[in-house]
């Protein structure tokens, strides 16, 4: 090989490598793992994780009934989640029968805060592990 040729060589793995990020920051996964009729209000449980971590992330929460009617416009505080982990949050929806929740719809992320104070890049993506109750962002 000739020196220019490897000058070429040289320059084009520097540009594929300084175009390749080191890392892709994959967004927190807030997923909706089950819900309980207790005897007062329905138990919505859901698992956080994120690989960044969170120092705080709080959500505008929409439920609504089978009819597709809004029946709960609230806040919910998932709070810290470690860097690699998983918190497990509950919230008790009072005066509320489980079976009458159809959808629960993350409006928008009112706060999301990366444990090194940054808000976050990648905004949370939304699941549901259960089949009766759809979730949507």
């Amino acid at each position: 090989m000739t020196q220019t040729s490897h000058i070429i060589q040289a320059t084009l793995l520097a540009l594929a490598l300084s175009s390749t990020p080191a890392f892709a920051v994959q967004p927190a996964v807030v997923d909706l793992n089950s819900i309980a009729q207790t005897d007062k209000a329905c138990r919505l449980t859901f698992t956080v994780t994120a690989e960044q971590g969170l120092s705080e992330l709080q959500t505008q929460t929409v439920l609504f009934d089978q009819d597709g009617a809004v029946q709960t416009f609230t806040l919910f505080d998932f709070g810290a989640v470690p860097s690699q982990g998983v918190r497990v949050r509950q919230f008790d929806m009072p005066q509320t029968q489980c079976d009458d929740i159809k959808m629960v719809l993350f409006n928008e992320v009112s706060i999301c805060t990366t444990t090194d104070g940054a808000a976050c890049t990648v905004m949370p993506r939304f699941s549901s592990r259960v089949d009766t109750m759809e979730v949507q962002q």
